[in-house]
């Protein structure tokens, strides 16, 4: 049972892995936006978060590797005892790092997992994972037979006072492993702390080009149907600011993650409150450019404004994605799907 749990853990980070290597996902290109989505809900301040998304390259490629060597130590058993410490320190720091979105809801996936990872890991441990259906076994079982079949070589008695090999006692190793768990976590929280906000000068922050407004309404239109408004507009490159005034009623569109997608930070403003993830209670509609990766939700009855760097030009389709069709299936009635209602084009010049 300890080998299949610690076959277990392995696919869990190899999930983790193919979403770091899966093309759709843009790990590397929107490591920025992620490290930063982080800043509002971290309760050492927007510091560190702003450090690590200045430094993409460094923590996007260590993240991966890390995650890359859990995933292959586990699954097939290989340095099991090293990838127990590596993974629990990697877990201790990054859950230190993302505590705070524990105080919003629904908060970072990544919290709860965490301790979970390190409870295994210390399960692992302590039960001897790696002695069976592993490569650890596998490659002691052949150095053993190696070392059987070579001629026997008379070896030098040891010295009267040489140490001899020790062997660690599960006990030693477990504390040595709850130490380093708390000297890791005590490492993230360290990071989160002394890094202050990156100082931006006396002047305003400055963008990444010529910033353009668009303001967008969804009312109700005279034949009951939702309505964006308007549903064709031109934009030029550069740093768009949108604001949606949301008219529609407050909806309810369960089972949603609604993770925002796109814009700049990683984040939108719902009433001046910045959020990376939106809570489904109230999404009545949504905003997706897919060809752009964006994805923003409205909920009813509030003003939504959020950031976009737009670097392509090139004519881009918009849609609603949120079951708001007046029929018996919402997803595949008007208005849904509809041009001028809940889908249209963006012109970017």
């Amino acid at each position: 049972m300890i080998e299949v749990l610690r076959i277990g853990l392995g696919v869990v980070w190899f999930a983790n892995l193919f979403f770091v290597l899966y093309p759709p996902n843009d790990y590397f290109g929107n490591f920025s936006a992620l490290a930063l989505s982080f800043a509002p809900v971290s309760f050492g301040g927007p510091g560190f978060p702003d450090y690590v998304a200045a430094h993409p390259l460094f923590f996007s490629w260590l993240i991966a590797l890390v995650t890359g060597y859990l995933a292959f130590a586990f699954t097939l058993g290989l340095t099991t005892r090293i990838a127990c410490f590596v993974g629990s320190f990697f877990s201790a720091v990054l859950f230190a790092i993302q505590v705070g979105t524990i105080f919003i809801f629904p908060g970072g996936t990544d919290v709860g997992e965490h301790p979970l990872y390190i409870l295994i890991s210390a399960v692992l441990l302590v039960g001897g994972a790696g002695r069976s259906l592993s490569l650890d076994a596998w490659l002691r079982s052949a150095w053993a037979r190696y070392m059987a079949s070579r001629p026997a070589v008379a070896r030098p008695a040891v010295p009267s006072g040489w140490a001899t090999p020790v062997t660690l006692s599960s006990r030693t190793l477990l504390t040595y492993f709850i130490a380093g768990t708390m000297i890791s976590m005590g490492i993230g929280i360290g990071l989160i702390v002394s890094f202050p906000p990156q100082s931006t000068g006396a002047g305003p922050p400055a963008v990444l080009g010529p910033t353009t407004y668009e303001n967008l309404s969804i009312n109700i239109a005279s034949n009951g149907w939702p309505q964006y408004s308007p549903a064709n507009f031109t934009l030029h490159t550069g740093v768009v600011i949108f604001t949606i005034v949301d008219n529609d009623s407050p909806m309810n569109w369960t089972g949603c993650p609604c993770p925002v997608l796109g814009t700049v930070g990683g984040i939108e403003k719902i009433n001046g409150t910045p959020v990376h993830i939106v809570s489904s209670n109230n999404v009545a509609h949504s905003f997706n450019v897919p060809d752009l990766n964006l994805a923003v939700y409205s909920p009813g009855g509030n003003i939504t404004q959020f950031t976009v760097d737009i670097t392509r030009t090139g004519q881009f389709v918009w849609l609603c994605v949120v079951p708001c069709g007046t029929g018996a299936d919402p997803y595949n009635t008007p208005p849904m799907g509809v041009p001028g209602f809940m889908t249209g084009t963006i012109t970017v010049v």
